[in-house]
This record gives structure tokens, C-alpha cells and sequence, in this order.
């Protein structure tokens, strides 16, 4: 979009909305990284053709979203955006309001992430590699305590989509992220079956690390199976 060029409304639901639309098209079009600065309000306000304050309520929701942050005598700059921490505040109305159950999750995880240790296994680096042992280290420390192990479980996965070097991958593994934290509490708060998971997640390493892309596949593939037995009957619709 060109710099002189005004801003179309169009037509949408309220003004406030359309405003922030068409912000989120202006950043896109322009290209506009984290750390970007956005024209002044009083420009905005002069492209938008509206009235000052549906632009700061407009500005305000972007805010919330954490797509833009405003900095004291500097402007309003584009942010560097955090998918993980969109999601992870919009999951909990993704839960209710989209009628996700564990089953429906169970599939896409074990489509999606069976496809990314296989594609990994490919495309990782030494640096991957470090970063997942050291979540299975972490895991290995926090057997006695399954919050922390979770937060360790779901940093390996999320750095096995990292290691695709593909970041649709990440994207995706980050935004389902906070549904499959939530499916760790479906598992009984048992030892061994953290042992037993803890087992699998090496596995899978060591595949990638070989650069195994079928032995990787296939790890990926019982671990997953292996996780949905462990489900503790009668839990599957209590948290979701």
C-alpha cells in the first residue's frame, strides 16, 4: 500500500473492527517487521478518514492482541509477534466455543506431528538437537513433579517443529500448543508412564539425530499410539 494512499473501510461489522482490519492489512502490505514504527496517529486518522477515537479503540484491541505496542514519546511500533502466546490466550474460547474433545486433538497430533519428527530427522541442526536432550533432561529431573515435566514434555515438541526449518510447522505445532499441554492431565499423575513416555522421546531423538527419517516416523508414530492408551478412562471429556 502506498504511503499516501487512504485506508478502505469497506464494509464490516463496527467501525472499530474495520479500523483494526485494515491495520492488520496496512503492517501486512507494508511488510512491516517487529520493531517497525507505524505512521502517527493524527496521519492514521487522515489515511482512515474517522474520528480519532475508534482509531485508539482500534489501536487498543491491536494492542491486546499483541501485534502493535506503543512506546511513551516514540510512537506506535509493529511487534514482534508471539503465535504461542496468541494462542495460549485464546485457546481456553477455542476449547468451548469450537467444540474441540480430546479425540478430535489426538488426531491432528498424531497426523501432524508424525509428518514433522519424519521431516526433522531431515532438516535439523546441532542446535535442535541440543535444545530437545535438554528438554528430555529436564523431563528426566521433574518425574516427582508432572507440571514442571509437562513444561518440559512440550518444549521438545515444539522444538521437533522448530527442527523442520519449515515455519508453517512451528506455527502450527505453536498453536496447538496450549491444547496439548492440556492433554497431559488426562494421563494418571503416574511414574512410570513418564518413564515410559520419557523412553519414547528419546527415541525419537536418537532417530533424528541419525537423520533416520523412517525410524523417526515410526518413533513418532508409537509414542503417540502408546500416549492415547495411557488416557485415564473417563477423563477424556473433563477438561477439554
Amino acid at each position: 500500500m502506498a504511503v499516501g494512499e487512504m485506508l478502505s473501510l469497506g464494509k464490516r461489522e463496527t467501525l472499530v473492527e474495520a479500523i483494526a482490519e485494515e491495520l492488520i492489512r496496512y503492517i501486512a502490505a507494508n511488510n512491516l517487521r517487529g520493531g517497525d514504527r507505524l505512521p502517527s496517529e493524527r496521519e492514521l486518522v487522515e489515511r482512515i478518514g474517522a474520528s480519532r477515537l475508534p482509531l485508539r479503540e482500534a489501536l487498543c484491541m491491536l494492542k491486546g492482541l499483541g501485534i502493535i505496542e506503543a512506546k511513551h514519546g516514540k510512537g506506535i511500533f509493529v511487534k514482534r509477534l508471539d503465535i504461542s502466546a496468541v494462542f495460549a490466550m485464546l485457546s481456553p474460547l477455542l476449547r468451548t466455543q469450537a467444540d474441540i474433545d480430546v479425540n478430535q486433538v489426538f488426531a491432528v497430533r498424531f497426523y501432524l506431528e508424525v509428518g514433522i519428527a519424519e521431516v526433522a530427522a531431515v532438516q535439523r541442526t546441532d542446535e535442535n538437537l541440543a535444545t530437545m536432550q535438554a528438554a528430555i533432561d529436564g523431563m528426566r529431573e521433574c518425574f516427582d513433579r508432572q507440571s514442571d515435566y509437562v513444561r518440559h514434555d512440550m518444549a521438545f515438541h515444539q522444538e521437533l517443529g522448530r527442527a523442520t526449518g519449515n515455519p508453517v510447522f512451528r506455527v502450527l505445532m505453536t498453536s496447538i500448543a496450549d491444547l496439548l499441554t492440556e492433554l497431559q492431565y488426562f494421563y494418571r499423575d503416574d511414574v512410570d508412564f513418564r518413564a515410559k513416555a520419557l523412553a519414547e522421546h528419546q527415541e525419537i531423538l536418537e532417530a533424528v539425530r541419525a537423520r533416520d527419517a523412517q525410524r523417526a516416523k515410526a518413533a513418532a508414530r508409537e509414542h503417540l499410539r502408546n500416549a492415547t492408551e495411557r488416557i485415564v478412562p473417563g477423563k477424556r471429556a473433563e477438561r477439554l
